[in-house]
């Protein structure tokens, strides 16, 4: 198989199939969107092999493979694929314990009766019988994937599914021909290779992904993984695709948030490139195209994975090969939309991209009768919307009463570990001008000043202002915002009390404990940022501990004194004094009284973003992008 380049997109699970597992419009869009952009390979997200396997999500589904009848519905995606100039894969795949199952009479399967550390069902050990028709329903599919038009299979050994619950010495307790040293925890995964080929033929690539170290106690280690590796190719691997982790550590390996570094995976992958003859591919926030260069020019690794990189920006190959680098929307590994979005239950999606998973719907259309569109707030949400309106041909200006654009967002980029969103401000700025969006810094709009521009249509995109409960004390001197100490216009003494334990207030606290602060943080739930994704949580979380952050929960904050404050935790009231400033981060209220003062005079008023109602940074640019479209 030749790729028309080294850009592989790994396999990443979207649940966007129908409740049946049969690939639908929305699905064949987000795949064909990203061939279009110029990745030599498309990976299709995991496809159930087995019909034991297969649980609806709602009224949604993953990919199912198990039966012949689901030939035309993939075959309908990989002519999408090709007609588009990608090739294509698909992942076979079998949860193994990690199956969510709410049926007492279906539990999940796994080698060894050891529960899945997240899922944490009960499942039932796999008999002989049992393994040989799962290695066959591996094979099956991999001859169906053929006859629908992939161009090779990829299978699913890493991150502590079925595969690699054989693999590792954690989860594999058996004592069989399928358990006990390493020869026969692999026994698995080489058969089910041996199947795959005896059933495509010698030609069809078979790809094997694996977690190069598992980083879990008692799991795979590198060296271990290294000396399977060459097992795999013997057994019939033509690729292998490396990546780390497993279930248990995803949301901080598999799926790295901001806080772990770029390229995390290449050492991995180059100890494993170095023990066999095939390409290895690498995943792991490598969609820095300097760093991509670089593993492949130091000979570690033949291609480069990037997953999240190709959800915000699916043109990013074709803007690479075009040196296109201003035009390119970077992925800030956030792993709200397309990560946490599955986790709750909620559609697919993407902070820096509302199109992603709904490409067809959010097509950008030209207007047909061009307005005057004032948009008041440079935030995110008002310049996204700004952007949308004049690339369907509206007359767009955008006041913002700062001296710079991206509202409160750019302090988002200060805290430790944030850096990452810098890039995704940056190109919301440049693309902004590109577009023709007249910008108008340091003017603050009134209702005067709306009457003045005469706009057909107003946007308001004001944001919110930060939330001041009535606390006796509140107004003290000693009291600021996390805002203003994030943006440096106050300062405070070696002595800090955090009001409010949700993602502001815990990152402001670690950006404070790392200039020598001593921080407290006073939270009136039960939990510290309970507000943000469970990956970035939990490093954020730990930071704070080595930090020596102390940190208060349960905890109603009921007076500001002059050096502390007195709270109610527990049913009884505590003293904390001894504090040079309380640094508030209790929310923001909505800022939207010129919505009010204008709405009789102008035609058109929208409210956007936390101006209507404060929320994550992604529901606010999403609304941005669905207003620049109504418009």
């Amino acid at each position: 198989m030749e790729l028309k380049n080294r850009i592989v997109m790994p396999p990443m699970g979207t649940v966007m199939a129908s409740t049946e597992g049969v690939p639908t419009d929305r699905l064949i869009d987000y795949y064909t969107a990203r061939a279009e952009g110029g990745a030599g390979l498309i990976t299709v997200e995991l496809a159930d092999v087995h019909p034991y396997t297969h649980i609806p999500y709602g009224d949604r589904g993953h990919i199912v493979i198990y039966d012949d009848r689901f030939i035309p519905g993939l075959k309908r995606l990989t002519d999408s694929i090709h007609r588009v100039g990608a090739k294509a894969s698909i992942q076979l795949f079998h949860p193994g314990r990690a199956m969510l199952s709410s049926d007492p009479y279906r539990p999940p399967l796994a080698p060894s009766a050891i529960p899945d550390p997240i899922i944490r069902l009960m499942p039932r050990q796999l008999t002989i019988a049992e393994i040989e028709e799962i290695i066959e329903s591996f094979g099956k599919s991999a001859y169906r994937a053929k006859a629908a038009g992939f161009d090779a299979v990829d299978i699913h050994g890493a991150h502590g599914y079925l595969i690699a619950q054989f693999m590792s010495a954690q989860s594999n307790r058996r004592n069989d021909l399928y358990g006990g040293d390493l020869l026969g925890r692999i026994r698995f995964p080489l058969e089910i290779l041996r199947a795959i080929r005896k059933k495509v033929g010698p030609d069809f690539p078979i790809i094997f992904r694996f977690s190069g170290d598992e980083k879990i106690p008692g799991g795979r280690t590198l060296d271990e993984s290294v000396a399977v590796a060459a097992l795999l190719v013997d057994a019939g691997a033509d690729c292998l695709s490396v990546s780390v982790g497993t279930q248990v550590n995803a949301l901080t390996y598999t799926i790295a948030p901001m806080g772990m570094p770029k390229g995390l995976n290449v050492e991995a992958a180059a100890a494993v490139k170095a023990a066999v003859d095939v390409p290895v591919a690498v995943a792991g926030k490598l969609n820095d195209p300097a760093m991509a260069e670089s593993v492949l020019a130091q000979g570690k690794a033949d291609l480069i994975a990037i997953g999240r990189g190709l959800i915000a920006d699916p043109e990013l190959p074709n803007k690479l090969r075009e040196r296109r680098w201003e035009d390119i929307r970077w992925c800030i590994s956030c792993n709200q939309g397309c990560i946490n979005s599955s986790l709750v239950g909620a559609p697919f999606a993407c902070l820096v991209n509302p199109e992603a998973g709904r490409e067809r719907e959010m097509k950008l259309k030209p207007t047909a009768s061009p307005k005057r569109v004032l948009v008041v707030g440079g935030g995110p949400a008002g310049m996204e919307a700004a952007r949308v309106a004049a690339l369907r041909g509206h007359k767009v200006t955008l006041c913002e009463r700062n001296s710079h654009l991206d509202g409160q967002f750019h302090l988002a980029a200060i805290p430790p570990w944030k850096q990452e969103i810098s890039p995704y401000l940056k190109y919301l700025e440049v693309q902004l001008y590109k577009s023709g969006v007249d910008v108008i810094l340091g003017v603050a709009v009134d209702a005067l000043g709306v009457a003045e521009a005469k706009p057909d249509v107003v946007v308001i995109a004001t944001g919110g202002r930060p939330s001041k409960p009535n606390i006796p004390g509140i107004d003290s001197a000693n009291v600021v915002t996390a805002l203003d100490v994030l943006s440096g216009t106050s300062t405070t003494g070696r002595q800090v009390l955090m009001a409010g334990g949700g993602l502001v207030g815990c990152e402001t606290a670690e950006f404070l404990a790392e200039y020598g602060k001593r921080v407290t943080i006073v939270e009136m739930l039960p939990r510290l940022a309970s507000d943000m994704v469970m990956g970035p949580r939990q490093l954020l979380l730990q930071r704070l501990k080595e930090s020596q952050v102390v940190m208060l929960t349960s905890a109603k904050i009921v007076e500001i004194t002059a050096d502390g404050v007195i709270l109610e935790r527990q049913g009884r009231q505590e003293t904390i004094d001894g504090i040079d400033n309380v640094v508030l981060a209790l929310g923001v209220d909505p800022e939207s009284e010129l919505a009010d003062e204008i709405r009789d005079r102008i035609p058109e008023v929208h409210i956007i973003g936390d101006a209507r109602s404060p929320g994550k940074a992604m529901d606010a640019i999403f609304a941005g992008a669905k207003v620049g479209r109504q418009i």
